[in-house]
């Protein structure tokens, strides 16, 4: 019986060290940085918006950060990985207009129109290089 429960108990001591050793070779999440920067347009700051950051690298995380009264900012644990990030820009209009529902058929919803063009949002082409571990502001001046 004795012998039994030395080869359990070594067993045991056996499956736990493949486990913490399967444990520890988990690659390390990416490090997340601040990121913060100031928006106008025509040279007044965007009064309110998104600023989106999309990541090109394979590993890159998306962010989206609200723009206040010409700001915006994004705390390191919400913010982007070192990478390459495309960079789009909305601006809603103050009036919204209602259009059709593509969830329910026959429902409408409202929604704010795009006040700025298709350079700074679907067809972007700005692009930033960020590195968490030397976060600086990103200013972005766009014009119509």
């Amino acid at each position: 019986m004795e012998f039994k429960s030395a080869a359990v108990h070594r067993a045991l001591v056996s499956l736990l060290v493949a486990c913490l050793a399967g444990c520890a070779s988990r690659p390390a999440e990416s490090a997340r940085g601040k990121i913060w920067g100031q928006v106008t347009l025509d040279g007044r700051p965007v009064p309110n918006g998104l600023i989106r950051l999309i990541a090109l690298d394979p590993a890159g995380i998306n962010c989206l950060a609200t723009i206040v009264e010409g700001k915006y900012e994004l705390p390191a644990e919400q913010g982007p990985t070192k990478g390459k990030y495309r960079v789009e820009f909305s601006v809603p209009s103050a009036h919204k207009r209602k259009v059709p529902n593509p969830d329910l058929p026959g429902e409408f919803i409202e929604e704010a129109e795009e006040t700025l063009p298709p350079k700074y949002h679907r067809d972007s082409q700005i692009t930033i290089e960020y590195d968490p571990a030397q976060p600086r502001a990103y200013d972005f001046a766009l014009t119509r």
